[in-house]
C-alpha cells in the first residue's frame, strides 16, 4: 500500500516513485485506487476518440502508448495496466503516473494543472507551462530556497481550492541537475533513452492539502523579464491551456472543468511570467515570483507588476 494525492494505492506494480510501502497499521483499511495489471479491453463503438492515442467510453478513460501498451484509468477507483512484452518497469510507471493517474484524478471530479505547486506559509503557488518550459527547474529552485514542492508535473485541485501533495520526487534534465550541483549521480533515469531524471525528495515532512494562492505560467520572449496580471476571460483560456491532458475534457468532465476554474479564479492571483529567450533566468524567475507573493494582491503589488512591464 502507497499514499499519493491524498489516497491510498494499493497496486500490484511496485511503485518506487511513491516512497516506502505503508506498514504495520498504516497499511490495513481500505484502498482509495486499486492498481493492477490485466487485459485492458479496446474501446466500444460509441467511444470519443481522442488525440494522442487517448479515449473515453463510459466510466473508463484509456490511452494507447505505441511500444508501451494501454492504459485504462476506471470510474476514479481503478487502473488497468496492459504493457507490451518486454517494456521496461521505469518506462510502464512512467504512463501510469503520468496520463493515466492524472485521468483518474480528472474522473475523481478534481482540476488537474500542468505545472508544479511548491509551498508558501500556509498556503502554495502552482507553476503552469507547457513541457520544457522550465517548470521543474524553477521549482528545484524552489526546494533549494527551502520551499515544499507539493507536486510535479501533475497537480491536482480539490473541490475546496486546495493543491494536493503528490509523488515525493522531480524530473530534471541533466542541465538542471547540474545548476544545483548533481553533476555526478546516480539518479534513475526517467528513461533510458532520456537525459532526464529522477531527483527524491525524501527529507520532505509529510504535506497537507495546501490552499491554492497564486498561479505563475512560464513564458518565453524577447525582452527582459516581466510579470503580468491575467485576468477576465482570459483567466478560462489559460486554466484550460495549461490542464494536465486538456484533451479529456469532454462531456461532464468539461462542465466540471469549468466550475472548478471559477472557483479557483476567484481565490487565485494569476500572472505571466515572460522571460527572456536564451538567458538562464531561473533564479531571477524565482526572485520576482517571491516578491510578488510577498507584495500581495494590494496597490503596491499593482505598482509592482506595472514597475515590471
Amino acid at each position: 500500500m502507497y499514499t499519493g494525492y491524498g489516497l491510498r494505492v494499493d497496486s500490484e506494480l511496485p511503485l518506487p516513485d511513491l516512497g516506502a510501502e505503508l506498514s504495520g497499521p498504516a497499511a490495513a483499511g481500505p484502498a482509495d485506487v486499486v492498481i493492477r495489471c490485466g487485459t485492458v479491453a479496446a474501446p466500444g463503438p460509441g467511444a470519443a476518440v481522442l488525440p494522442l492515442g487517448m479515449w473515453a467510453d463510459g466510466d473508463r478513460i484509456g490511452v494507447d502508448v505505441p511500444d508501451v501498451g494501454r492504459y485504462c484509468a476506471e470510474g476514479g477507483h481503478r487502473i488497468t495496466v496492459d504493457p507490451l512484452p518486454g517494456v521496461a518497469p521505469d518506462v510502464v510507471r512512467l504512463f501510469l503516473l503520468g496520463t493515466a493517474f492524472g485521468a483518474l484524478m480528472i474522473q475523481r471530479g478534481h482540476l488537474v494543472l500542468h505545472g508544479n505547486a511548491f509551498r508558501v506559509g500556509d498556503a502554495c503557488a502552482v507553476v503552469l507551462g507547457h513541457s520544457g518550459a522550465g517548470k521543474s527547474t524553477l521549482a528545484a529552485e524552489m526546494h533549494r530556497r527551502g520551499h515544499d514542492v507539493l507536486s510535479d508535473d501533475v497537480v491536482p485541485i480539490d473541490d475546496a481550492g486546495r493543491a494536493l501533495p503528490g509523488w515525493p520526487r522531480l524530473k530534471l534534465w541533466q542541465d538542471a541537475l547540474d545548476r544545483i550541483g548533481l553533476h555526478d549521480h546516480d539518479l534513475r533515469p526517467v528513461r533510458d533513452e532520456y537525459d532526464k531524471y529522477h531527483l527524491p525528495l525524501d527529507d520532505r515532512p509529510p504535506l497537507p492539502p495546501l490552499p491554492v494562492r497564486w498561479l505563475y505560467v512560464l513564458d518565453r520572449h524577447d525582452g527582459p523579464l516581466q510579470l503580468t496580471p491575467i485576468d477576465g476571460a482570459a483567466v478560462f483560456t489559460t486554466l484550460h491551456e495549461h490542464s494536465y491532458r486538456n484533451e479529456l475534457l469532454v462531456g461532464e468532465h468539461r462542465r466540471t472543468h469549468l466550475a472548478r476554474s471559477a472557483a479557483l479564479a476567484a481565490t487565485t492571483w494569476l500572472s505571466r511570467v515572460d522571460r527572456p529567450r536564451g538567458i538562464d533566468s531561473v533564479v531571477a524567475s524565482a526572485d520576482a515570483i517571491l516578491d510578488d507573493i510577498r507584495l500581495g494582491p494590494t496597490t503596491s503589488r499593482e505598482t509592482h507588476h506595472a514597475a515590471t512591464t
